[in-house]
């Protein structure tokens, strides 16, 4: 076997050990980076759990589950679950029921669950699909159509399923990269929502204006009942209102720019 054939197998080798880390640890990577950050993921006691930082603002621009788009500026006081997820990735469709029992389980306690659903196949990017995957796998709360990575890149994000949990003065002070830890998550859940909470002075920001479809709608690829329909909104979406043309309201739909009528929508902010 010559020289170079016998680094390419070793090349391959090493790769193929890597990925089949990282399916042992839970964790579906992106496809941008090969490292996993063990370090990140070790447990921290419930009762002590560490201040890791001011956490960064939800930068979706569509909702679905929700009337109303969510920032972590105005949930200040609850406790906030986000999740990094992608409807096709096992692992995430693994930890999924988890969410979801805990979002039924402590949001009259003041836990807020977000899913911020960050594409990685091309399928994924297509509204409806995220929509109708949701409604399979049981997701009713509120998800977060991170389409262009905003939200994903501001976290640094790297792998999916990672769960953070923010308290209620709006700090990082949880991760969890991967399946399984349920138990210590839900003890931190537990742990944060029994803090105490003192409201702070603070600036109000910007207010983005917003929709919310009445009926099921189309959504067009320019401002006018002429132009090509590019998908459908319906009640329990929510998108910020980018601009208006013509008694259209233009909107961030998946990968595309869309156009709704303002005649059946509400818009608040």
């Amino acid at each position: 076997m010559s020289p170079m054939s016998s680094n390419l197998l070793r090349v391959a080798a090493l790769a193929l050990t890597i990925m089949l880390v990282a399916v042992l640890a839970g964790v579906t990577f992106a496809r941008s980076s090969f490292k996993i950050d063990m370090t990140r993921t070790q447990a921290q006691p419930a009762s002590d759990l560490p201040n890791r930082g001011a956490a960064h603002e939800i930068l979706s621009q569509g909702w679905l589950n929700t009337d109303r788009p969510l920032r972590l500026q105005d949930l200040r006081g609850s406790v906030v679950l986000l999740e990094f997820w992608t409807f096709d990735c096992i692992n995430c469709i693994h930890t999924l029921p988890h969410v979801q029992g805990w979002h039924e389980t402590y949001t009259d306690q003041g836990l807020v669950t977000i899913g911020v659903h960050y594409p990685e196949f091309y399928y994924e990017h297509d509204v409806q699909n995220v929509r109708a995957a949701a409604e399979r796998l049981g997701v009713t709360y509120p998800i977060a159509l991170d389409n262009d990575g905003a939200t994903w890149d501001a976290y640094n994000q790297r792998y999916w399923p990672t769960v953070y949990l923010i308290d209620k003065q709006g700090n990082i002070r949880y991760l969890a990269i991967g399946e399984g830890r349920y138990a210590q998550t839900e003890q931190a859940i537990q742990a944060l929502l029994a803090e105490p909470y003192t409201p702070e002075d603070v600036l109000p920001g910007e207010s983005e204006r917003y929709l919310t479809p009445d009926v099921v709608l189309n959504v067009r690829d320019g401002a006018g009942l002429d132009r090509a329909i590019i998908g459908s909104i319906q009640p329990g979406m929510a998108f910020v209102v980018e601009a208006e043309a013509l008694g259209w309201y233009q909107i961030t739909y998946g990968d595309h720019t869309g156009y709704v009528s303002a005649d059946y929508v509400t818009v608040q902010g």
